[in-house]
């Protein structure tokens, strides 16, 4: 295990925020909160111990989505969200070639090389990569694999929370990208109006996965910090339903009715404050 420093100010001055055991076991973490405000795990397991943690069958990445009505309508919103993603960034950048970073199968490099896109994929997974060379996605076990590349658009989409080595992460993106090419980045609100109904419920704490927790000013900062200025923000309304759903305790009736609630309550907070009190964001990036 290692103690972080903050990634946001490089603070080592925290206090304990809150408990959370792993979704997948008994073992517990600590989220932390600096004292610049920003919240992550520490003490955290290292680079090379983490991979047990997503060995789970039933971790997300992982599951496939064909078996329960649950998986089934989670295949059909992906695919709307994959639509919906092409969509909104083609207004910023239109063709060319793609990275996307903890790009999983390769479902989002699939959708965008169907579009005439060249698309290379990077995960630390084995076993996402072999999925991904099945669709015959190029694919990555780490960034610096990757020589005599440029890319139009790069992407992290949920996967920037998971990555260690952050100030490694911007380097090979700044040597990866293009001079004029556009960064998109999504991650979990730590704001999410949900997390204060679902607590150490709160499906996006994700301990021991989850490394990081963002609000909107402190992912702005910390964007700042390696030269990078958003140029528009997104509410990931579909993403609202399911932090809600991974949350609840059971499928009860009681249970779904609460998450019911959350979830309106969550939706018109969304709405009327916007990306700032979403569950979650995209982010368009330039170079500042």
């Amino acid at each position: 295990m290692e103690t972080p420093l903050c990634i946001i100010c490089g603070s080592n001055m925290s206090t304990p925020f809150i408990q959370i055991t792993d979704r997948f076991g008994d073992e517990s973490f600590q989220i932390v909160n600096c004292e610049c405000g920003f919240k992550y795990l520490s003490p955290r397991p290292e680079l090379n111990e983490i991979s047990s943690y997503y060995e789970d069958g039933n971790y997300d990445p992982h599951r496939t989505y064909n078996k329960s009505f649950f998986e089934k309508v989670y295949g059909w919103v992906q695919k709307k969200a994959l639509k919906w993603k092409f969509t909104y960034i083609s207004k910023f950048v239109t063709s060319g070639s793609l990275l996307d970073i903890g790009g999983g199968s390769g479902e989002f490099c699939a959708y965008f090389k169907s579009k005439g896109w060249t698309t290379v994929l990077q995960d630390s997974s084995e076993k996402a990569r072999k999925n991904a060379n099945s669709a015959d996605i190029t694919a990555y076990g780490l960034l610096s694999d990757i020589n005599n590349e440029k890319f139009n658009l790069i992407t992290m989409w949920h996967s920037l929370e998971h990555i260690h080595n952050i100030s490694d992460l911007f380097a090979n993106i700044d040597r990866l990208i293009n001079i004029d090419g556009t960064l998109v980045v999504a991650v979990p609100n730590a704001n999410a109006p949900e997390r204060f109904f679902l607590k150490e419920n709160w499906a996006p704490w994700d301990a021991p996965r989850h490394l990081y927790h963002f609000s909107f000013c402190q992912i702005d900062r910390l964007l700042l910090k390696y030269g990078w200025k958003i140029q528009s923000s997104k509410t990931m309304v579909q993403d609202t339903p399911y932090n809600i759903l991974l949350s609840l305790k059971s499928n009860s009736p009681l249970q779904l009715i609460f998450g019911g609630f959350i979830l309106l309550y969550s939706l018109i907070k969304s709405a009327v404050f916007g990306v700032s009190s979403s569950s979650s964001f995209m982010l368009i990036c330039k170079r500042i």
